[in-house]
């Protein structure tokens, strides 16, 4: 699914806790809306890319 441009959810500081809506990649406008930091937003695209997986342990 191509991400609509203009949506602006995944910058809001609000997203994980937001329940305004379910329909989060149709957002273009919000009067909840708090913009993340820039270098938040950066970490948390490092973050995604990652998928960081769980330690194996030996037994």
């Amino acid at each position: 699914m191509k991400s609509n441009a203009f949506n602006i959810c995944p910058a809001c500081i609000y997203r994980d806790t937001c329940v305004l809506t379910t329909q989060k990649s149709q957002v273009w406008s919000c009067s909840e809306y708090d913009e993340l930091a820039p270098e938040t937003r950066v970490e948390l695209a490092h973050l995604s890319a990652k998928k960081v997986q769980p330690e194996l342990a030996m037994a």
